[in-house]
């Protein structure tokens, strides 16, 4: 059977889990007469789904903007906004029906997160716009799911969304005019095999000229096109990851911190202990006890 997962795309995903992303479905629910809904300034990443009927986007120092049924708008940044049933911001009043489904992505891992560094401050997915028709399909598959009240159906809803999340990254990588940031990379031929092979074996002893080799480019080529895309070279990048990856595991008690330097690649505990303070500002101890906290 031939494999479906394209190596680089693939690290996106394990990305995504790295991060520990998480969905929650909060409200479905239907709209007439005076009506708004405002869900900044909760530092989450809100989505709204407008399931039926259209609605207005009212931002700050932008134009209002009509949402169609179908259409997907998400805060990565959490963004003031105010979703109503008319364009007139001071008018909250219509006639209309509207359904919108809203919720929130979580990422355990939030510090430095490089998933939502590459997205802008405000996402729109129109369903008009969709030419594959994958993400329309998963959008009418969640609204069916909400308007089902099922069993498990808050399970469902929430794991639908986190693939929502995914599949709205994966349409922003294809239409972004300026591709830019660690998903771009990610997605890039030549660079996201590189990257991919960090991500997967921390604990390998790169160097540049095995890194560019992989991405099938000279190391001053793949060193500037690496920092142009990521924002850090490819080394300190390697750095940073690592320290990720250990900041995730020292939450588990049940890992020694010299079982982790030796996962990522240290060969002293001590060196561990002096590159993580280094790039986390604090020590692998403090980590540790925070999290128990």
């Amino acid at each position: 059977m031939e494999d479906i997962a394209h190596p680089a795309l693939d690290a996106i995903g394990e990305l995504l889990g790295t991060f520990r992303l998480s969905a929650t479905v909060f409200s479905h629910a239907s709209y007439c007469g005076s009506w708004n809904l405002n869900t900044s300034g909760t530092r989450k990443c809100a989505f709204h789904l407008v399931a039926r009927g259209t609605c207005w986007m009212h931002l700050k120092e932008t134009p209002p903007a009509r949402l169609e049924e179908g259409d997907l708008v998400m805060f990565p940044r959490d963004a003031w906004h105010n979703l109503t049933g008319s364009a007139n911001p001071a008018l909250t009043h219509s006639d209309a029906d509207v359904s919108i489904t809203c919720g929130y992505f979580e990422f355990r891992e939030a510090r430095n997160n490089a998933v939502l560094d590459a997205l802008p401050d405000i996402v729109i997915v129109r369903s008009r716009e969709q030419a594959d028709g994958r993400l329309a399909g998963l959008i009418r598959l969640l609204t069916a799911e909400a308007d089902a009240k099922a069993a498990a159906g808050a399970f469902v809803l929430d794991k639908l969304a986190e693939a929502l999340f995914a599949m709205v990254l994966r349409a922003h990588l294809e239409s972004a005019e300026e591709k830019r940031g660690l998903i771009a990379a990610l997605a890039d031929a030549r660079l996201g095999r590189a990257l991919a092979a960090m991500h997967r074996e921390p604990d390998r002893d790169w160097r540049l000229n095995r890194l560019a080799a992989l991405a099938g480019m000279s190391r001053t080529a793949f060193a500037e096109a690496f920092a142009a895309l990521v924002g850090v070279p490819p080394m300190q990048y390697l750095s940073e990851w690592r320290m990720r990856r250990a900041a995730g595991l020292l939450k588990d008690p049940r890992i020694s911190v010299a079982g982790i330097a030796a996962r990522l690649g240290y060969r002293s505990e001590a060196a561990f202990r002096r590159a993580f303070k280094r790039l986390q500002g604090k020590s692998p101890g403090a980590l540790r006890r925070e999290a128990k906290a």
